[in-house]
């Protein structure tokens, strides 16, 4: 039964292959790079952002470079793999192909979360095998966290995010044109309020949303923590989302759904932990991020507008301004007497105002704003307009898409 499942997982053995979904071609070159450095690359995120996808995409790319049954994909949460270690399974690949021990080979676990113990098992391969290149796919970073001491110096993490603006183009068969701004815009537009969860951007039905939360509120966190009450759980993520980008009160949560403080603390960690939600600190010392209210972001736009409405589309465009910066290194928020300007990152002080013309009165706090160690200034709108002084003034669309543009 094993040998018919793992050939089953692998048609590329018997005939010619042809790569799943819409390309996404960052993530091969991301992998690539991974294993280059290190011989396990671990592929994590949200479930059904792709990751999948991507693994065999990757497959498709190494055909060229590596003979097909050289090539190993197995899903960790089949059923009929559940008692069978990866390291067997890894010596059931050889011995279906015929494989030496002394032959490069390529084995993809996907949702290796599933498998408990995963960590030591690719430890003891890579140790044992310097021949083998490990991909892993996984969909909590609690399982991450715990296999960090047994793979110290061993892998490369490589973060699998929702579409981003240009993907998002390219699934709509559209093109970015920096020259058609109005065009650019209009599809900013439809990104904010759709995200880029694939089947959803495909399909447009609101239950694939529901049903990834649910998935990740039942299976991932309900089935790893002792909880009594999982609607609790679900009540507070949607409350959360109704609270993207302003100051989280736990006593003021916990209140408005029957949780006590400590309760409701605990699982905006697990939401964490599961990438349901970004938390964002203050600016401050330690004490003071430590003792200040945090912000919290969704991890998809269409996340948050199935959940929360797409009426408030000021609110999704600073979710997917915080989305791209974040992917430059830790982000914070400032809070003082006088005013707040919504994202820190180095050197960088950045204003989300989605409106189609944003005026020097409007952002009267960026303007005075003086920080020792802030350079520039940017506030992100909807349309192509003039700078204010020096405040950089650039169009989201933009600001997602070029680098010079942050």
């Amino acid at each position: 039964m094993t040998e018919e499942i793992l050939r089953q997982f692998n048609p590329w053995w018997e005939r010619e292959y042809e790569s799943p979904g819409i390309p996404r071609p960052d993530y091969i070159r991301k992998i690539r790079d991974a294993l280059a450095r290190q011989n396990v690359a671990i592929l994590y995120g949200l479930r059904r952002v792709g990751k999948t996808t991507i693994m065999r995409q990757f497959v498709a790319q190494t055909l060229g470079t590596l003979p097909p049954d050289r090539i190993y994909f197995a899903s960790m949460d089949h059923p009929d793999l559940g008692r069978t270690s990866i390291i067997e399974i890894l010596r059931e690949f050889r011995r279906i192909t015929s494989a030496r021990t002394d032959e490069k080979v390529l084995l993809l676990l996907d949702e290796v979360q599933h498998r408990k113990g995963f960590e030591k098992e690719i430890k003891a391969i890579v140790d044992m095998d310097e021949k083998v290149q490990i991909i892993a796919s996984g969909s909590s970073s609690l399982a991450l966290a715990h296999a960090s001491p047994y793979l110290t110096g061993r892998y490369s993490r490589v973060p699998a995010r929702p579409l981003s603006f240009l993907e998002f183009i390219s699934f709509r068969a559209q093109k970015y044109l920096e020259h058609e701004p109005q065009l650019m815009e209009a599809l900013m537009d439809e990104y904010l309020v759709t995200g880029g969860m694939p089947k959803y951007v495909m399909t447009g039905d609101p239950l694939i949303i529901t049903e990834i939360i649910e998935d990740v509120i039942y299976k991932d966190i309900y089935g790893q923590y002792e909880i009594q009450d999982p609607q609790l759980l679900k009540e507070l993520y949607y409350l959360l989302m109704v609270r993207v980008g302003k100051p989280l009160s736990f006593r003021k949560m916990g209140r408005l759904i029957d949780m006590s403080v400590d309760t409701a603390r605990r699982y905006v960690g697990y939401f964490q932990e599961a990438f349901l939600i970004d938390v964002v600190e203050r600016e401050g010392s330690p004490n003071v991020r430590k003792a200040s209210p945090r912000k919290c972001y969704a991890p998809d736009t269409g996340i948050r507008a199935v959940i929360a409405g797409e009426s408030n589309i000021g609110s999704l465009a600073e979710n997917a301004a915080y989305l791209k910066l974040k992917e430059e290194g830790p982000v914070r928020y400032l809070s003082e007497k006088n005013g707040e300007i919504d994202f820190l990152i180095g050197g960088k002080a950045v204003e989300v105002k989605y409106w189609d013309r944003v005026e020097k009165e409007q952002i009267p706090y960026l303007v005075k704003f003086k920080g020792r160690q802030v350079k520039d200034k940017i506030v992100v709108s909807r349309r192509v307009s003039p700078d204010i002084g020096r405040i950089k003034n650039v169009p989201l669309w933009r600001f997602l898409v070029d680098e010079r543009e942050r």
